[in-house]
């Protein structure tokens, strides 16, 4: 290994995986390590839990496991293992290794959308390294930053924020303010900025965040694709469809050349950029791409990964853009599927796919089947994130979208104005999906108004 020759290195540990005694273990774990840096987490995954089996106790194999486990949304084992280890770490007292493997559990337990237990330990690790290293320690931004991240989950955006700026001066002191993590620090201020609709400081930040990495970073970084990736989704979000295209096909270029093509993040970027195109009505262009992305996760992740259900979602809605409406659900359903069996049938990221079938129902008039979805959508997103969560709203003026297509006009209004109510309580400074929802509503009145003429026309002539 230290010579450079992985695979006579491979060969060797491969030999040892059939002895017996400690060696097995090490073996597994560096054939799970070497794997992992070849992107084949498929076999990663495999070597690690092998060594986790042999050295239950080990706490860089636990580790190593846990973490691929999450990667690959294999979340209940990674939580089985993370919490022996948090186990391990606590009989050793409040250490940094304590804070690392509380950092890395509560954000399995946010994968899961188990907020209230990944607050706690999100705040416990930040807690414990603070303590140790300090507010001005690299592991004290990075809990700043998760717990950010978090916050901005949960719709506590004051609190987000103030998180993410304690994390961008904390970055500044230790490493002065062009550097590599202060641009990431910014760049994650910028997608809150983004979130709550403040497009002006979001932009600033986007590009301060981009001329600190390419000042400080070689041209074909990897980093410097991510920040252009980044104001590719801004600029596409706001319409301005052209200046995305071009700092999407640069960002893929950047990574073609850096992390090339068999890498998740290149299919991350592939499929953003396939998805402006199904925006656009580029169908034609649109669909090998998405095609390729697919290929690309499956060669990474499996067949069996989230990830492959999210491309699947992705084709499945360029079909229903199409008038292909059976093509559609086949694939809206496999991305149910999936989800329900890796997730649970209580996840957020479900509730996403079940309101896009039940768009497609409701195209089509099946107006029942698109009833039940929807309602099923709305209770997920209201057990996990709370009556008063953005999503919550979304789901509602989809209900009540749904009612004024079947002139249930009486059921429609009153959904229509909580969804208006949450999101004007939550963007008091203005949203464009209260636009949205304004003029669905404002269409219900009109309706409304139109009947009650109708009805009174109809008195009268009798």
């Amino acid at each position: 290994m230290r010579q450079g020759d992985k695979d006579a290195a491979k060969s060797v540990f491969h030999g040892v995986l059939d002895k017996e005694g400690a060696s097995v273990a090490l073996a597994a774990y560096q054939l799970g390590q070497m794997a992992e840096g070849d992107l084949n987490y498929a076999e990663a995954m495999r070597m690690y839990k092998k060594a986790v089996v042999l050295e239950e106790d080990k706490p860089e194999y636990l580790l190593a496991a846990g973490k691929m486990a999450r990667k690959l949304a294999e979340f209940k084992q990674a939580q089985e293992w993370l919490e022996h280890l948090r186990e391990i770490r606590e009989a050793e007292g409040d250490g940094a290794n304590l804070g690392n493997v509380l950092n890395e559990l509560a954000l399995v337990y946010k994968d899961q959308f188990q907020l209230a237990k990944a607050d706690f330990l999100h705040r416990r690790a930040l807690d414990v390294r603070e303590k140790i290293f300090g507010e001005e320690h690299q592991d004290t931004a990075e809990s700043l930053n998760d717990l950010a991240f978090l916050c901005r989950e949960q719709c506590r955006y004051e609190e987000a924020e103030s998180l993410f700026k304690r994390a961008v001066d904390t970055r500044e002191k230790i490493f002065g303010k062009d550097h590599p993590d202060v641009a990431e620090s910014l760049n994650n201020l910028a997608g809150l900025y983004r979130t709550q609709a403040r497009y002006t400081e979001a932009e600033l930040l986007y590009q301060r965040s981009l001329e600190i990495k390419e000042k400080t970073l070689v041209p074909h970084h990897p980093s410097i694709a991510t920040s252009l990736n980044n104001i590719a989704m801004f600029y596409k979000n706001k319409g301005k469809y052209f200046d995305a295209e071009l700092l999407y096909q640069r960002a893929l270029s950047i990574k073609e050349k850096s992390i090339g093509e068999a890498h998740p993040s290149f299919a991350i970027t592939l499929n953003n950029l396939v998805n402006l195109y199904r925006d656009q009505g580029r169908y034609i262009e649109a669909e090998p791409l998405y095609y390729r992305a697919l290929n690309v996760r499956e060669k990474i992740f499996g067949r069996d990964h989230q990830h492959i259900a999210g491309s699947y979602e992705g084709i499945a809605t360029l079909y229903k853009n199409q008038g292909k409406c059976a093509e559609a659900e086949h694939l809206y359903q496999k991305a149910i599927d999936i989800k329900e069996r890796l997730l649970g049938k209580d996840h957020l990221s479900l509730a996403v796919t079940i309101c896009n079938l039940a768009d497609l129902y409701q195209n089509q008039e099946m107006y029942q089947e698109a009833e039940k979805l929807n309602s099923r959508a709305l209770y997920i997103r209201e057990e996990i994130l709370g009556k008063e969560h953005p999503s919550v709203a979304n789901s509602l003026n989809n209900f009540a979208n749904l009612y004024r297509l079947q002139k249930r006009y009486a059921e429609a209004e009153p959904l229509y104005q909580r969804a208006l109510s949450i999101m004007r309580e939550k963007f008091p400074g203005g949203h464009p999906k209260v636009d949205r929802y304004q003029k669905d509503y404002d269409e219900l009145k009109q309706k409304m108004a139109e009947q009650q003429a109708a009805a009174t026309q109809e008195k009268n002539h009798v």
